[in-house]
């Protein structure tokens, strides 16, 4: 089963629809509301002089791909490429690759932006398939693509055409994330029975080998490295930290994700100590959360939905600043 049809807000898009930080003993302040911006949907445009500060790109129902100032929270670009953008990962130069699922659409594809810019200075296909999530590796530059129901398509230097790879026992149509290693883990469900899959390919290799949770999660979310550990979506507001090490993986802490919330989406993103990720509060439309790392807690600031109209976003991901 997909993890689109796993959500009951996302049904239509199992349909063929398009969808377009504070824990402690104190009392924290309410979350702060960042203003809603100017908006022109339909329409791609940009602010000036964003290229020299870092940008926030959600996906999602908003028209395109939506990039807002970070942290401010300023929204300065929409990207109307795309027909129905998912995951997003982002390079060390800052550029944002995005899986542009496609669906009935038949454009399934993967795009990728440079910082700031207005149009795709890549395509890369993946025919046959349904790009979800993406996941960079630091130390080579290959870019991993999760498929629904499909392989994992690995592009040697996020360029030209991928190799495919599969597990006989896991389903890999989840996420996917290199550590700073260069190790891939993948999550699904296990093939026959079971809940979830957790899987690692190590650095240099073309085999999959299969991890152990002492603590698994119910169902597989997102996925991502944190520069230490694995964080890895137990719930919707509940992210483990995983040490993995010969095969098995043991939680060794969680960051639990406080309201007003009562349904976040699917990818996270988490960007030195923050984690930024839409959720919703039970009716559309979705709003951008930003909580503390790994401290979790309550919801810190918001970017407010109400801009876009009635919209449900997907995911998250930081592009540093860049010189180019």
């Amino acid at each position: 089963m997909s993890f689109l049809c796993h959500y009951d807000r996302a049904l239509a898009v199992c349909l063929g629809a398009v969808l377009c930080t504070g824990c402690g003993a104190h009392q924290a302040a309410a979350p702060t509301m960042l203003p809603p911006a100017a908006w022109s949907a339909g329409h791609r445009w940009i602010a000036s002089n964003t290229s020299s500060q870092d940008l926030l790109y959600v996906t999602g129902d908003c028209g395109g791909i939506c990039v807002f100032t970070y942290p401010g929270g300023a929204l300065v670009q929409q990207l109307s490429d795309s027909n129905n953008p998912f995951g997003e990962c982002v390079d060390k130069a800052g550029d944002v690759f995005v899986a542009d699922f496609g669906g009935d659409t038949g454009t399934a594809a993967i795009l990728e932006y440079a910082h700031g810019g207005t149009s795709p200075i890549a395509t890369l296909s993946d025919p046959g398939y349904y790009p979800e999530s993406c996941s960079i590796d630091p130390t080579t530059g290959n870019l991993a693509v999760t498929n629904d129901g499909g392989p994992i398509a690995i592009y040697a230097g996020a360029k030209g055409d991928p190799t495919y790879h599969t597990d006989a026992k896991a389903d890999l149509i989840g996420f996917c994330t290199y550590d700073d290693k260069g190790n891939l883990f993948v999550d699904g469900e296990p093939v026959g029975s079971g809940d979830y899959a957790l899987v690692e390919m190590p650095k240099g290799s073309y085999t999959f080998k299969n991890i152990k949770l002492d603590n698994p999660p119910g169902f597989w979310y997102d996925i991502q490295w944190d520069g230490k550990y694995l964080a890895v979506a137990d719930s919707p507001t509940v992210i483990y930290h995983v040490a993995v090490s010969d095969a098995k993986g043991t939680v060794i802490g969680s960051t639990v994700l406080n309201g007003p919330v009562s349904d976040i989406e699917v990818q996270f993103w988490i960007q030195g100590r923050t984690i930024i990720e839409p959720y919703g509060t039970g009716d559309l439309p979705d709003n951008i959360g930003f909580w503390r790392y790994p401290s979790g807690g309550k919801l810190r600031k918001k970017i407010d939905g109400s801009q876009f109209g009635n919209f449900e976003l997907f995911g998250t991901v930081v592009s540093p600043a860049t010189s180019r």
